[in-house]
């Protein structure tokens, strides 16, 4: 008689950064509940994952969740997944973190449960071929991977339902593939249909593997999945009468775990597969013309011509689709060359090795259905710990403030980065901009922020409008007509070509902290090209920051000038602002709104107990506004609250040879 063997199971992962209220209502609403119905099945056996950063909110506030986790595993009703501690995109950690997540994982495992893990839960599935050595020199023999990705490696849809094991370098790994499309219908679908889908699986004579791995928020957390997953009051609902159908098929259903069912891991062959993640991220890393696109096609084929055609794009191009992701993954490779200079001190080094790999949570370093990496307080977390691992490999009292010239984001050219004690301030030749701004005291990114990007989901033209990052001291060039309400809809038409040109290098000082860029441009006037030249010259001071601008008119015509140097902030709520002019305090709101006659503007942020004031040499002219996405949820629209953009304005005429200018000063400090 053939039998279909079930691997049922759930995997849990809270992003570090999470508000330990989410933490809470998730417990509560699905993590408990779930696991006190599955206590009442002792024959049911199930694979669960739990991420590094869940094990540790539960042992600080529900020690009783794992005492009962921990009884489950001795009667083997329980298989626990190890992986990367904090539920990093293992694929883009250099080799020593993918190591070193994953031995932090296994060694929590070990210890606190008795066993190590044989196998590994990968988020999102994220998977290139150099993975398989990484996992087996890990000591992790199995994973799991949609069955789809074994239909792109070239396998029919009968013989994915089966592990196979795939190889790198003479290091092998199983293969346990994910039947993704019943997993979708886990609690929607009625426990019976699932379990007659489960029964019409026949394939020749061998017994198929079916493997479902369901979000644990999706049972129970979620919107209206509460009552459906466990009934009213806890009792009956969609789980209980899935665990007694399971109960009453024993005759050809059999529930399984890989850890003690080896017979499961019989692989059917060897495959190799190329680089690939779940659908959604598949889809999502493309433009919105070719996600629709995707979709229009996928509509019209067979779902097994789908799955080997209808690829979609590859996960590292979410690296280049949205500079903030790439910013952030090069601010951990920047942080983990300085912990990599750590020498003596083994303490040390773990506790910023620690830090780093928080900040390596995958969470944000990708944006599907959900916000990823538009989740500011997830980026902010991130932040907090490559700056709190620069702050420990500096050691006490060694560092020397000072300017330094790399390549911070690996595109073949240099970036300036000033480090000093109180604040870091990186500067890169792309616009001569601003692109990262730490308070260091509060280990806070002041330059965290992100563009209004165009999304497929967007349903109005003007909800994803941006088409340059929001940095600091952004060059624009507008017409007289500009007006707030056109520039905030980016309908304002740019008269120069500096915002995002390549800026050239022109003097660095390291001693005295100075940094010159300029520019070679022009300026767009009654359908004529004419020639400027910007410089901008940076000075870093203990407590504060100086730009000197300079517009000089290179051409043989006098020029009539509208300047604004646009500076964006990423605020925590509760931050205040006021604008002065000579003795005059104005209130002046986080907008939008307009603010004639300005030569300074105070931010009160009491959140990190800090204050920033931006002055000028000459009075400008302010626009103020906040930048919020837009996304879609259940609920309704959604709008989140990224920065603030402040436009300091300027009219200048320049005779043809002359250069106008002015001193802005940042001053950064405690309140």
């Amino acid at each position: 008689m053939r039998h279909v063997r079930l691997v049922f199971g759930t995997y849990n992962i809270l992003p570090h950064g999470e508000s330990p209220e989410v933490y809470e209502r998730v417990y509560q609403e699905a993590l408990k509940p779930f696991l006190s119905l599955l206590n009442n099945y002792p024959k049911t056996p199930v694979v669960l994952h739990y991420c590094g950063s869940l094990y540790t909110w539960l042992e600080d506030s529900h020690p009783e969740f794992l005492m009962l986790l921990k009884e489950m595993t001795r009667r083997r009703q329980v298989e626990l997944l190890g992986g990367g501690f904090y539920a990093p995109i293992l694929p883009i950690l250099p080799d020593g973190d993918k190591l070193g997540q994953i031995e932090k994982l296994t060694t929590y495992l070990r210890t606190t449960f008795g066993g190590r893990p044989r196998g590994a839960w990968i988020p999102e599935r994220v998977w290139e071929p150099g993975l398989t050595r990484i996992l087996a020199n890990s000591g992790i023999e199995y994973v799991f991977l949609d069955d789809r990705h074994l239909a792109m490696a070239g396998l029919d849809e009968p013989d994915c339902l089966f592990p196979y094991l795939t190889e790198e370098q003479g290091k092998t790994v199983t293969i346990l593939p994910l039947r993704v499309g019943m997993a979708q219908h886990v609690p929607h679908y009625s426990p019976d249909s699932l379990v007659l889908q489960l029964n019409e699986l026949g394939v020749d004579q061998r017994d198929p593997l079916v493997v479902i791995m369901v979000p644990g928020a999706r049972l129970g957390d979620e919107e209206g999945t509460r009552e459906l997953c466990y009934g009213k009051q806890g009792e009956g609902g969609w789980l209980r009468s899935f665990f007694q159908l399971l109960e009453q098929n024993r005759d050809w259903l059999r529930p399984v775990t890989p850890r003690w069912s080896p017979e499961v891991l019989a692989a059917q062959g060897r495959v190799y597969l190329p680089c690939l993640s779940s659908e959604e991220l598949m889809r999502s890393v493309l433009s919105p013309d070719r996600q629709k696109a995707f979709a229009d096609i996928g509509k019209r084929m067979r779902r097994q011509e789908a799955e080997q055609y209808l690829r979609g794009g590859f996960f590292r191009m979410f690296l280049t689709k949205y500079p903030e992701i790439d910013q952030l993954y090069c601010r951990f490779m920047y942080a983990r060359l300085q912990v990599g200079q750590i020498r003596g001190d083994k303490y040390r080094k773990m506790a910023a090795l620690d830090e780093l790999w928080k900040g390596q949570t995958g969470a944000i370093y990708w944006h599907g259905s959900k916000d990823g990496a538009y989740a500011s307080h997830l980026r902010k977390a991130a932040y907090r710990s490559f700056i709190e691992a620069e702050r420990i490999a500096r050691g006490v009292g060694t560092h020397v403030p000072g300017v330094i010239e790399t390549d911070f984001d690996l595109d073949g050219r240099c970036e300036y980065l000033y480090q000093g004690k109180t604040y870091n301030a990186f500067v890169h030749t792309r616009g001569g901009t601003l692109f990262e701004l730490d308070y260091l005291p509060a280990a806070w990114n002041y330059l965290d922020t992100f563009a209004r990007w165009p999304e497929a989901y967007h349903r109005y033209k003007y909800e994803g409008c941006d088409w340059y990052p929001r940095r600091g001291f952004v060059d624009h060039f507008f017409p007289a007509s500009a007006d707030l309400e056109r520039f905030d809809r980016m309908g304002v038409p740019e008269l120069g070509d500096f915002v995002g040109g390549r800026y050239k290098l022109k003097e660095l000082k390291r001693d005295q902290r100075e940094l010159v860029l300029e520019r070679e441009g022009t300026l767009k006037v009654k359908k004529r090209q004419l020639p400027l030249r910007l410089e901008k010259r940076y000075r870093f001071r203990e407590n504060s920051l100086e730009l000197e601008l300079t517009v000089h008119n290179t051409g043989a015509v006098p020029v009539s000038v509208n300047y604004a140097a646009e500076l964006n902030l990423s605020l925590p709520p509760g931050a205040e602002l006021a604008g002065s002019c000579g003795e005059e305090t104005r209130s002046v709101n986080l907008g939008p709104c307009e603010a004639p006659g300005l030569d300074a503007l105070v931010v009160r942020d009491s959140e990190n107990k800090a204050s920033l004031a931006l002055s000028a040499s000459s009075a400008f002219d302010l626009w103020c506004l906040p930048v919020e996405t837009v996304s879609y949820s259940p609920a309704g629209r959604c709008r989140s609250y990224q920065g603030s953009c402040f436009v300091p304005r300027w009219t200048w005429s320049i005779e043809a040879g002359q250069a106008a200018s002015v001193t802005l000063l940042l001053k950064i400090g405690a309140l």
